[in-house]
């Protein structure tokens, strides 16, 4: 196997610069405006794939303007502090006759509108109470918009740097940010008329990216690696640590009261879960790093049509954490 040094995982950071924040920890509470574009687009799960098409989030270059917004799989990674008032403004540029929603398990928004017809737009106010890890998502035309992309994750961060929950506990040196989904091509290719009964996944994918696209996360022994899971998908999916186990800290954004440690843990569909690793001394199990792969071995790209995996050496739904990549940017 190998592990392309890909652009790092905080690429997707949306940089909400007016409220003064940075990724490893949080300034004052503040007023905090974003702006999502819902728009049409395409995907290459892997390099040399065809291109499948997706609707998805993008934010626009320029304010108001979904013309300068790119279809992204998954949507941007928002990152707000705990305590900001967040005010999140959806502009639907999908096909006539498909209004969009969004939704935020775990996270109440104020009463207001709550869907945009196409070439619409609708705010969405929420105050940003309890730090964690949220999937946000179109909940429009009853699960086919998530279907085609229209998803990604939201991080609250507490006061506290590098904590994931404001507790010496969940304090971390390395995070990774894992949003986790899967694709039909088929149902893409024509979303009025597929039927979702029929839905049939062949992409497996980690951030928009199926193995060997997957983007490492460096981290050397000693450190503690914050696993971010959000699972955007319609089935439940096992994720399992290869060389390790992980602590899982919290699910759907609240601790748990007692925590537990797991080889492999089952992250329901529409869930997030939070996951603590420290990178044991010694030799790790494979060349690449210790392993972080669907345990339900969605492992392969594509429709296997062969007698064999393609690529050979493994696919799908899995990433390294890298010991020996930790200098690579």
């Amino acid at each position: 196997m190998r592990v392309l040094a890909s652009a790092r995982i905080g690429a997707f950071v949306v940089l909400l610069a007016a409220a003064g924040m940075a990724s490893a920890g949080s300034a004052a509470a503040a007023a905090v405006s974003i702006e999502l574009c819902a728009v049409t687009g395409t995907t290459t799960p892997v390099t040399g794939a065809d291109p499948v098409p997706i609707w998805g989030f993008g934010q626009p270059t320029t304010p108001g303007d979904c013309g300068t917004a790119t279809a992204a799989l998954p949507g941007p990674l928002l990152t707000v502090d705990q305590g900001d008032v967040v005010t999140l403004t959806i502009n639907n540029r999908l096909p006539a006759g498909h209004p969009i929603s969004i939704d935020i398990p775990g996270i109440p928004f104020d009463p207001g509108p709550t869907e945009a017809a196409s070439g619409a737009s609708v705010t969405r106010i929420f105050t940003a109470a309890d730090p964690g890890t949220y999937l946000y998502s179109s909940g429009g035309d009853a699960g086919r918009q998530q279907a085609m992309g229209l998803y990604g994750m939201l991080i609250v961060r507490p006061t506290t740097a590098n904590q994931a929950y404001g507790s010496a506990a969940s304090a971390f040196d390395v995070e990774a940010t894992m949003v986790l989904s899967v694709l039909d091509p088929g149902f893409n290719a024509n979303p009025d008329a597929a039927d979702l009964v029929n839905y049939r996944a062949t992409w497996w994918l980690i951030n928009g990216r199926a193995y060997p696209d997957t983007a490492p996360t460096p981290a050397v022994a000693g450190q503690r690696v914050l696993l971010r899971y959000a699972n955007a998908g319609f089935d439940n999916t096992s994720m399992a640590l290869l060389g390790g186990h992980q602590r899982v800290l919290a699910r759907d954004g609240r601790l748990l009261t007692t925590v537990l440690d797991a080889a492999a843990d089952t992250i329901p569909a529409g869930a997030t879960e939070d996951a603590l690793f420290t990178v044991p001394s010694g030799n790790a199990p494979t060349a690449n790093g210790f392993v972080v792969y669907n345990r339900q071995l969605h492992v392969t790209n594509g429709p296997q049509t062969g007698p064999g995996p393609t690529p050979a050496s493994g696919g799908g739904m899995m990433t390294f954490i890298c010991p020996s990549c930790s200098n690579e940017q």
